[in-house]
């Protein structure tokens, strides 16, 4: 009788885990989810992915700031950041004009995504339109 509790004890450990490990395997972000879940110590963030310039505002609990620059960057939010809304904007001056004065607008893409404190992605938003605006929340 103790065999066989033991024998089912370590079959569910084993199932778990490997559950664990296929979700793993077929999203790559619950990885991360799983090495940080037990800890809720990291810092919500705003992440901004883009090929070019922009700029943008964030608004939270602590107040509202005016951020530029370009390529990936990360902007951290407060402890208790509450509601976070964002705005960001591409930058139009990567616009190519030709010699005959044809504007190619910029379509690459400008990515915002909103990462609770477990380094989950919580609200994301794209746009690949010239100048094109992305705006995304979310309540803490």
């Amino acid at each position: 009788m103790g065999i066989l509790i033991l024998v089912v004890f370590a079959s569910g450990c084993v199932s778990s885990s490997d559950n664990n490990t296929s979700s793993s395997s077929s999203n790559g972000r619950s990885n991360s989810q799983s090495s940080q879940s037990g800890s809720s110590t990291g810092t919500a963030m705003i992440k901004v992915i883009g090929t070019g310039k922009w700029s943008g505002s964030i608004d939270e609990n602590s107040g509202s700031k005016s951020v530029d620059g370009s390529g990936i960057q990360t902007f951290p939010l407060s402890q208790d950041p509450g509601i976070v809304a964002v705005d960001f904007q591409k930058d139009n001056s990567n616009d190519a004009i030709s010699d005959n004065g044809t504007i190619t607008p910029n379509t690459s893409t400008l990515t915002v995504q909103i990462i609770d404190q477990n380094g989950n992605v919580v609200a994301t938003q794209s746009t690949s339109a010239d100048a094109g605006v992305v705006s995304v929340s979310h309540t803490f």
